[in-house]
């Protein structure tokens, strides 16, 4: 039962990845995982580990997905 349970929720986070990669901005077909994190509010490492286990599909204008994260910021949102 739990593990129904627990493909019920992958495959939802699936979708809400598949939707928010519609809405996120592309630059030059690359999406940020933190514009992705910021539409979904899903824990960064649980979007990178979909991403890369559940078979997100791309809308065609996305080429990939970056997973870089920048350094922390400071205080005053200085690094």
């Amino acid at each position: 039962m739990a593990e129904q349970e627990d493909r019920q929720l992958r495959e939802g986070y699936v979708r809400a990845l598949e939707r928010a990669l519609e809405a996120a901005p592309a630059r030059n077909g690359v999406v940020s995982i933190r514009d992705l994190w910021l539409e979904t509010a899903l824990p960064l490492d649980l979007i990178e580990e979909i991403l890369r286990d559940d078979g997100v599909r791309l809308p065609p204008h996305v080429v990939r997905v970056d997973v870089k994260r920048e350094g922390k910021k400071g205080k005053h949102g200085r690094k």
